[in-house]
């Protein structure tokens, strides 16, 4: 309760929400005409287009779900000590575990919400202008809310020692490197390529949120009513699906950034 009292006294889901509205209706105009001018062309032309419509919206919503995690956690901690707040609240009868474990379940509550609902918002958007039957997994759904957490917990390990700007830049280009490599997989798929495909391969590894959107798209143009190769999206699509087992990677990448963020904010000194 306290960290979502800090989320809307830092007015960042107001920001957020504000910003995510620009967005979709700038994103939802573009959909709209975009589709009206394909209609007068071939119907192969929009057979490519509709879907890529859709990969490109859960794109960059990704893109701009990662930054707000990045930018509500960044310095939950390390701000905190910098003016003084955690010297307050630490010698308290509360652990800090608790302290670091209420942060992140806090943020990450109001990130999955925050989430949901822009993933329904762009699939409403290309079916309502395009007529693509996308039904609405509740796995691929659970799994956009999956990658802010990643960021999330990531940010929040790095704000137990580093400094805010610090954080911020580490966390970024972390999640930049994923995302280079992610589209480095593609080509290498498409143009046969082991060398980028094993880079893309190892930047999954080091920021897995790429590879967790890889997954659901492949998983969503690959159902009965939106059969379409992601190949053919090229660097925004998915030559293959990613395994279960970077799920339970994931699942550890979250958890074992926790943990640390915990060792580290028990053993330092404020």
């Amino acid at each position: 309760m306290l960290t979502f009292k800090e989320i809307i006294r830092r007015r960042i889901l107001l920001v957020t929400v504000i910003l995510a509205a620009i967005f979709l209706a700038l994103y939802g105009t573009g959909v709209h005409y975009g589709y009206q001018e394909m209609s007068r062309g071939a119907g192969l032309l929009k057979a490519l287009i509709v879907p890529m419509f859709l990969a490109l919206g859960l794109y960059f919503g990704s893109f701009i779900i990662s930054f707000l995690a990045v930018m509500a956690a960044v310095g939950t901690v390390s701000s905190e000590i910098e003016n003084g707040v955690m010297h307050a609240i630490v010698p308290g009868p509360v652990r800090r575990s608790s302290i670091l474990l209420g942060k992140f379940f806090g943020y990450g509550l109001m990130l999955s919400i925050f989430s949901a609902l822009f993933y329904l918002a762009i699939l409403l958007i290309v079916h309502y202008n395009t007529g693509l039957d996308v039904p609405v997994k509740v796995a691929s759904a659970g799994l956009f809310c999956l990658q802010p957490l990643i960021l999330l917990a990531l940010a929040l390990f790095g704000s137990t020692f580093l400094s805010t700007l610090a954080n911020g830049i580490g966390v970024f280009m972390l999640y930049t490197i994923g995302v280079i490599g992610g589209m480095l997989e593609q080509i290498g798929y498409l143009a046969g390529s082991n060398v980028l495909v094993n880079i893309g391969i190892v930047s999954s590894l080091l920021m897995p949120a790429d590879a967790i959107y890889r997954k659901i798209v492949y998983t969503l143009l690959s159902v009965p009513g939106a059969s379409f190769s992601t190949s053919m999206l090229g660097p925004f699509g998915s030559s293959t699906e990613p395994s279960v087992w970077m799920l339970v990677y994931t699942g550890f990448y979250i958890l074992g950034f926790l943990l640390l963020a915990m060792r580290v904010f028990n053993r330092r000194d404020i």
